[in-house]
């Protein structure tokens, strides 16, 4: 089936297309991810326009292809529906979104587990030799601790799935009973259904914080709040401008 991309939508991949390719040709000279991706906002890789650098980069082609073709299938009906000033907005406003849930998420677990609200790196006297994270404080017990201390100040978030939740959220509010395909499943599911089962989903792996899953999950969650209440506020109180 051939996806007719909306204005905003085509630049939107093509931007995403243009830096994961960038990212791989330069990946021997300089790494983009460092530049452009986003950082917790008290380490000392983060920069304050990684807050919307980080929705153009991507980590892997099957994060790429999966983000661009959710992008182009739902973006597309959203952006002729709303008009593309209005697409932007919301598009840029739950990514916006998404990154401060996700920052506000490293910020509590930080506090839950050491009791310290916003740290930085020299609270827990941590130094960084190539991959390895070494702390000499003693508030770092275990290499547990240590490992989840070092993913704030050293990981990253790339990816523009928080305002594609946030987009995905907005078309099931506005077209509840369009049926939807998801992989692995053969059968048309209407938006009003999958979508939110899909958060839950989401919210159940935020909290469960596997060890082992490099999802943001929260950042989904942040995206899709935002989304709806964009697209709720507008559905409500900005009648005369709603296409």
């Amino acid at each position: 089936m051939r996806i007719n991309l909306t204005p905003a939508v085509k630049q939107i991949v093509i931007a995403c297309v243009v830096l994961f390719l960038g990212s791989m040709l330069l990946s021997s000279k300089i790494n983009l991810d460092t530049i452009l991706a986003a950082h917790y906002p008290n380490s000392p890789l983060f920069k304050p326009w990684q807050i919307i650098t980080h929705m153009f980069m991507h980590g892997g082609t099957a994060h790429l292809v999966f983000n661009m073709l959710a992008l182009a299938s739902l973006g597309t009906t959203l952006e002729n529906y709303l008009g593309t000033k209005k697409f932007v907005q919301l598009y840029f406003l739950a990514g916006l979104g998404a990154i401060l849930v996700h920052f506000i998420s490293q910020i509590v677990m930080l506090y839950l587990d050491f009791h310290i609200w916003f740290p930085s790196m020299s609270d827990f006297a941590i130094t960084i030799d190539g991959d390895k994270i070494y702390s000499k404080s003693s508030l770092i017990t275990s290499q547990e601790e240590l490992r989840k201390v070092g993913s704030v100040f050293v990981g990253s978030v790339v990816g523009a799935s928080g305002a594609i939740y946030g987009v995905a959220v907005a078309f099931a509010y506005l077209f509840p009973n369009s049926e939807m395909m998801i992989m692995f499943i053969p059968y048309p599911i209407k938006s009003k259904y999958l979508i939110p089962v899909i958060l839950l989903l989401d919210v159940f792996l935020g909290f469960s914080n596997f060890q082992s899953d490099p999802i943001a999950h929260f950042a989904h969650i942040g995206g899709a709040l935002f989304g709806f209440l964009v697209i709720w506020y507008w559905r409500k109180f900005d009648r005369k401008n709603f296409y």
